[in-house]
């Protein structure tokens, strides 16, 4: 960038296939430059700023407001990705050890294991 204090628009390629289109700047954490993306509001989530160090940045090409925006409408980007799994209830997980525990008693004995498929969990 030409001025380090001045914005310019950019999509921006990182490693892992991700692509932001946004207001690019530089800027500094943890005593680090990092690569700063002001990506603008798109129908599906409010704008967002993210950093992305160095190492992270595969290609940064520059582009006018117009062509910057519509690739952030296009592409989407959802700011945050929390991973939760499907959590069950204290009672359902001593249900499943439970039945578990006797089907494993079943095959020490060498017994057949009922088929539980039909059976909701």
């Amino acid at each position: 960038m030409t001025n380090e204090n001045a914005g310019q628009w950019a999509i921006v390629e990182l490693m892992g296939h991700k692509v932001v289109a946004g207001l690019t700047t530089k800027s500094e954490m943890l005593g680090k430059p990092m690569l700063r993306v002001d990506v603008p509001a798109t129908s599906a989530y409010a704008e967002f700023t993210q950093l992305y160090g160095e190492s992270a940045i595969y290609c940064v090409t520059f582009v006018s407001e117009a062509v910057a925006r519509l690739t952030a409408e296009q592409s989407k980007i959802n700011p945050v990705s929390v991973y939760v799994p499907d959590l069950v209830t204290r009672e359902q997980y001593e249900g499943l050890v439970s039945r578990l525990r006797g089907q494993i008693e079943l095959l020490r004995r060498g017994l057949p294991v009922p088929d539980t498929d039909s059976e909701d969990d």
